[in-house]
């Protein structure tokens, strides 16, 4: 198999995962049954993931058909169709599938780590981890970025959106957050 159809094929695979991931976001939507109670705009913890679980569903189904396509045309020794130029050759690359699996390590980490250390904590080392496994080297800078970025990605999840997300094992930082973040007045 030459590396062109061997990385379409990893294409089609995490296709199939994020498909998975769309349609768990339709079935473990509200698995108690708990009340559901409207926001502003008629929004609810409830029908946001059924839009993101919607809009990704779509974007991978296009993403899964552009596949194949490609995969169709490599068949018939066609080159695959480009709408934004001629794609690089792509070469076996040893630390690129590296860096992969352990983007997927990370993410799963991240996501036992939510309940666990609560947003804030996991969100930083998910930062940190992810800049560090994609090839940053300095520890004070991604340190500062990770850092800026879960207070940033705080203010949106848990202030704006106020999705409760708080650890159930050690959390510290969620209470020291709510009190800052009722003190400028926005809660």
């Amino acid at each position: 198999m030459d590396s062109a159809r061997r990385e379409l094929v990893k294409d089609l695979v995490l296709a199939a995962v994020l498909f998975g991931v769309a349609v768990g976001g339709f079935l473990f939507i509200n698995p108690t049954g708990a009340q559901v109670h409207e926001g502003p705009g008629g929004l609810s913890w409830r029908s946001l993931p059924f839009l993101y679980s919607g809009l990704l569903l779509v974007l991978v189904i296009l993403f899964a058909l552009s596949t194949l396509l490609d995969l169709w045309l490599i068949g018939r020794d066609e080159a695959p169709r480009s709408l934004l130029g001629a794609r690089r050759p792509v070469a076996p690359d040893p630390t690129s599938d590296g860096r992969r699996v352990l983007t997927l390590a990370a993410v799963i980490g991240y996501a036992a780590a939510l309940k666990a250390f609560g947003f804030a904590i996991a969100t930083f080392v998910l930062l940190f981890a992810m800049l560090r496994v994609l090839g940053r080297k300095s520890y004070l800078h991604n340190g500062l970025v990770a850092l800026v970025g879960t207070l940033l990605l705080w203010v949106l999840f848990i202030g704006i959106l106020k999705l409760p997300i708080e650890g159930s094992i050690w959390d510290p930082v969620t209470p020291l957050f709510n009190t800052l973040y009722g003190m400028t007045g926005a809660r």
